[in-house]
């Protein structure tokens, strides 16, 4: 996704909210509609959407189907308007909020849900760290099935806060699925090219 300097919370839309009800907003708020990239499996493209917005701003709509969820994105060079355009969106839409997604980490009971409610509360992260979410996620690093473990890793990588370095290490180092091992080596080596290298 082309985004600018200043790139926003990804806001999850509930599945109450239809394309319907974002073109309309959309059309109300000002936006320019630009186009769209249809989902590429094969690159593992997910389908994305783009508007123009009044002050510099872009939207973008995004069929996550890794997590299984939609969300919108406002990107641009100033980062007061973003948080403006995403709070606008976020009282118009149903959209998880932060604390909201934590609930659902708190009621999922099933390793298939908690593996989901994970992702979401990876992917609906604020763009600086939380504790309270930071706590719920590492209270999984180590749980007894690898698909929620797994999930843990790409909540990390969504989130892209620098605290998760050193539980990703301990799980490269520690954890004993192959595959939760490669993928959170691979989570640690994009950490680590974007944050610097850790500091042993």
């Amino acid at each position: 996704m082309a985004v600018g300097r200043h790139v926003g919370r990804r806001l999850i839309l509930r599945d109450s909210v239809d394309n319907a009800e974002i073109r309309a907003f959309a059309e109300a708020d000002g936006w320019t509609y630009e186009g769209d990239i249809p989902r590429d499996p094969e690159n593992h493209a997910f389908y994305e959407a783009k508007w123009s917005l009044p002050g510099g701003l872009s939207a973008h709509y995004v069929a996550d189907e890794f997590i299984d969820a939609r969300y919108l994105v406002v990107a641009g060079d100033d980062g007061v308007r973003v948080h403006e355009a995403s709070t606008r969106l976020e009282s118009a839409l149903d959209i998880w909020s932060v604390d909201d997604l934590e609930t659902n980490f708190d009621v999922s009971v099933y390793p298939v849900e908690q593996a989901r409610s994970v992702l979401l509360l990876g992917a609906g992260s604020p763009k600086q760290a939380v504790d309270t979410v930071v706590m719920r996620i590492l209270e999984v690093v180590r749980h007894k099935d690898p698909r929620v473990r797994r999930a843990v890793v790409q909540a990390m990588v969504y989130s892209e806060w620098p605290e998760y370095r050193e539980p990703l290490a301990d799980m490269v180092a520690h954890d004993a699925d192959p595959e939760v091992v490669r993928e959170a080596e691979i989570a640690l080596r994009l950490m680590e090219e974007q944050h610097g290298p850790r500091h042993e």
